[in-house]
C-alpha cells in the first residue's frame, strides 16, 4: 500500500501530465481575431463559467469572418475547451495555473490527511493534551 508521500508524489506528476492553457499576459500577443474572442469569453460571466455557443459568438462578435476557423485554431492549441458535442458545443477559456498552485494540492492533501488523525485520534479517546508527541498506535 502506497504511503502519503507516493500518492502526493503521483498526484504532482499527474499535474504536469495535463495540457497547459493560456496565461492572461500570452492573450496580449495573440492576432487581433483570436485575442477579441479571448477577451469577450473572459469578460463573459455566462461565457467564463458555462461556456458560449458558436453562434452566439457569430452574434456577438459579428465583425469577425471567420469565427469557425478563430476557435478551432484556439482550441487545437488549448487555449479554449470545447465542451459538448456538435453541433452543440460550447467553448470556454482553458487558463493556465499560476506557478505556485501545484504545491497547494500537496498542503491540502496533507492538512486534510491530519485532521483524519486527529479525528480518529479524537474518537477513541487518545488525543494527547500534554503537547508532546503522542506514539502512534499499531494499525
Amino acid at each position: 500500500m502506497p504511503g502519503l508521500y507516493d500518492r502526493l508524489m503521483d498526484e504532482i506528476e499527474d499535474d504536469n501530465d495535463k495540457p497547459a492553457g493560456l496565461t492572461p499576459l500570452e492573450i496580449a500577443e495573440l492576432p487581433e481575431p483570436h485575442r477579441t474572442v479571448m477577451f469577450f469569453l473572459l469578460r463573459d460571466k455566462a461565457a467564463a463559467s458555462r461556456g458560449v455557443t458558436l453562434d452566439v459568438l457569430e452574434d456577438k462578435l459579428s465583425d469577425i469572418d471567420d469565427m469557425a476557423g478563430v476557435l478551432y485554431d484556439l482550441t487545437k492549441h488549448s487555449w479554449l475547451i470545447m465542451l459538448g458535442e456538435p453541433p452543440a458545443e460550447k467553448y470556454k477559456v482553458n487558463l493556465r495555473r499560476k506557478h505556485g498552485s501545484k504545491t497547494s494540492g500537496i498542503w491540502s492533501a496533507l492538512t486534510d490527511h491530519l485532521m483524519e488523525i486527529d479525528d480518529d485520534e479524537r474518537s477513541q479517546g487518545t488525543q494527547n493534551t500534554s503537547g508532546s508527541i503522542a506514539p502512534r498506535p499499531d494499525w
